[in-house]
């Protein structure tokens, strides 16, 4: 367990991680949820892993978030000719009746998501990651520890 100074010292430095990610550091997004769980009683090894987290991002100084408009190339070939009307009923989109002529091109939303079954070892609590595109842009995304246990991760996807 780490001293008083260090423990104070490991909590600020899990703030500045959170806002790089919430500025976008979408790719330590995951690990600082992950060390931000152990804000009450900090080890000596969730400090080691703060301080390579910034060795990290201080190798990677050029990374940026850029916000694209072009649309994803996704390879849609397993669920090209799905027919999803035994799920879903014959259904359509409501549509009012004096809703405007759309302009501008349209826009495509994509989101991915996955989790570790289990990924906490102590309490077998898996982890989702969530992000969300707009086109080829991020828009949103979090990683979220959750509160049940599942056999499946297909329930601890759909718990977020």
């Amino acid at each position: 367990m780490l001293n008083a100074e260090h423990a104070n010292y490991f909590q600020s430095q899990i703030g500045v991680l959170r806002w790089a990610v919430e500025i976008g550091g979408i790719d330590i997004m995951c690990e600082v949820s992950m060390l931000s769980s152990f804000l009450a009683i900090p080890q000596e090894g969730h400090l080691s892993a703060v301080l390579h987290i910034f060795a990290y991002l201080k190798s990677h100084n050029r990374s940026r978030l850029v916000f694209d408009d072009l649309y994803a190339d996704i390879d849609n070939h397993f669920i090209d000719g799905a027919d999803w009307t035994d799920f879903y009923g014959n259904v359509k989109e409501p549509v009012p009746p004096n809703a405007p002529k759309p302009r501008g091109r349209a826009v495509e939303i994509t989101a991915f998501v996955d989790a570790d079954h289990a990924g906490d070892k102590v309490t077998c609590h898996s982890r989702t990651g969530v992000l969300i595109y707009l086109n080829c842009a991020p828009i949103m995304w979090f990683s979220k520890r959750q509160n049940s246990v599942e056999t499946s991760l297909f329930g601890v996807s759909l718990l977020h």
